[in-house]
């Protein structure tokens, strides 16, 4: 009976906490309906683009303004909610997560670059060509402090060679109601000898971006770092702004060539040291044929000799008289 009462307040305090489980208000616009709303929206962007209109931001905002005709919103109404989500960007994130997915469907179907993107995403971590990344894959990023940069940083391992190039890829989308559009990707390498190279690359557009690191054939990859920096201005918490990232890769190429001398160089000084360890593994067999009259003597070891040792000889004792 006790058991049966515990049962039915567990229930009714769990059914209490799905009850109150926080949900977007109904004065704003609920996920689902955004989804939607921004699906259309990226589409229209991405078509006003492809239109080389002279006077792109004017037709940019004409699509958009268009968008919001078809869901039955105004811009006031759409704005007041994107208040709203900037708010609980956990939920802006989950929204936008279904936007990319249903964006790189459409790609698929229409075969447009997915292959430029896609094709890496099969690679493991090791190979000549591996996608090294093992960071998040997604972020939102918005231009306020604490919430427009990102910063990683890659482990280096003796995976890595000589000679190794990379690529940082990844899948930009911009929401942006006026203003430039400015993110900055900076990765730095570090080499042996404390040599370093910084690589950047300017985003202002939404779509694939990609920042090659060149081979450095001289010197060994010590550390890799970097960050995405969205550049902050005035109007920023009353103009819609950010910029969604998503399918992040980090591509290693390893040049063949230089690899595979590497790894010859490996095996010749593996050989060398198992070569200069094979007498000295050897077991002493004159110290067993000798008796505590005769002793061994060995020498010093000097750069380029071996181990030499010294024949056993006897060594007459005198007896006190």
């Amino acid at each position: 009976m006790k058991r049966s009462l515990y049962a039915m307040m567990a229930l009714s305090v769990l059914s209490t906490l799905l009850a109150c489980k926080p949900t977007v208000p109904s004065k704003y616009i609920q996920p689902g309906e955004l989804e939607d709303i921004l699906y259309d929206y990226h589409v229209a962007q991405a078509l006003a683009s492809e239109d080389h209109m002279a006077n792109y931001d004017f037709e940019r905002t004409k699509y958009f303004l268009a968008v919001l005709k078809k869901h039955g919103l105004t811009q006031a109404e759409f704005d007041s909610s994107m208040v709203y989500y900037y708010g609980h960007l956990d939920r802006l994130k989950s929204v936008y997560l279904e936007v990319n997915e249903r964006l790189s469907d459409e790609a698929k179907s229409v075969g447009t670059s997915v292959s430029s993107v896609g094709r890496y995403s099969a690679f493991s971590a090791s190979g000549d060509t591996a996608n090294i990344w093992k960071d998040r894959t997604d972020l939102l990023l918005i231009p306020r402090p604490t919430m427009n940069r990102f910063d990683f940083k890659v482990d280096v391992d003796t995976s890595f060679y000589k000679g190794d190039s990379f690529m940082f890829q990844f899948m930009s989308e911009y929401l942006w109601q006026s203003g430039s559009k400015d993110a900055v990707v900076c990765i730095v390498t570090k080499y042996e000898g404390d040599s370093i190279i910084q690589t950047t690359n300017h985003v202002s557009v939404s779509g694939i971006s990609q920042v090659m690191i060149p081979a450095n054939r001289e010197q060994k990859l010590k550390e890799l770092t970097g960050f995405i920096y969205l550049a902050a201005s005035p109007d920023d918490e009353t103009t819609r702004k950010m910029m969604f990232i998503s399918q992040m890769h980090l591509i290693r190429f390893h040049n063949k060539e230089i690899k595979n001398e590497a790894k010859k160089d490996t095996v010749q000084a593996d050989s060398v040291q198992r070569s200069g360890n094979a007498r000295g593994s050897l077991p002493d067999t004159t110290s067993g044929r000798t008796n505590g009259r005769s002793r061994v003597q060995s020498l010093p070891i000097t750069d380029g000799a071996g181990e030499h040792r010294m024949a056993p000889r006897s060594v007459n004792i005198k007896k006190r008289e």
